[in-house]
């Protein structure tokens, strides 16, 4: 199993290495790192990374993570050291350029978006009201 920061490294480095003009924020990453959970838990039967994924207000988000880049708020993130992206296994960093190839042209806004419409989020905010977290 990897970290999740290491998968949250791994999807900035890719944003900065794309040149993409769209933002790389933290509620970006915390979207991406859901569909690389959620992908991996499909096909592998187990989780990507232990860390837990909530379902808040603005969608999926992975706490450790979120509270990591929490001081950048809404503004674009570093680009992190990438000497423990070398570490990580090939099969993982497949799962992963998958997952950006996918959704890593989609704006933050829209990523939240998506996930409100899919099942496992409207499951996990059954019963909840939307100001129950902040994002």
């Amino acid at each position: 199993m990897i970290d999740c920061l290491n998968v949250a490294r791994y999807f900035i480095v890719r944003a900065y290495e794309d040149s993409i003009e769209a933002e790389m924020t933290n509620m970006k990453v915390q979207k991406l790192l859901y569909y690389a959970q959620s992908l991996h838990l499909a096909m592998y039967d187990e989780p990507l990374f232990e860390e837990e994924i909530q379902a808040w207000r603005y969608g999926p988000v992975c706490p450790p993570a979120y509270r990591f880049y929490s001081e950048f708020e809404a503004k674009q993130l570093p680009i992190p050291s990438q000497e423990l992206l070398l570490e990580m296994p090939e099969d993982k960093r497949q799962l992963l350029e998958e997952v950006w190839e996918y959704f890593g042209g989609y704006h933050a806004y829209q990523l939240s978006g998506m996930t409100h419409l899919e099942f496992p989020w409207k499951k996990a905010r059954k019963g909840l009201l939307p100001e129950a977290s902040s994002t």
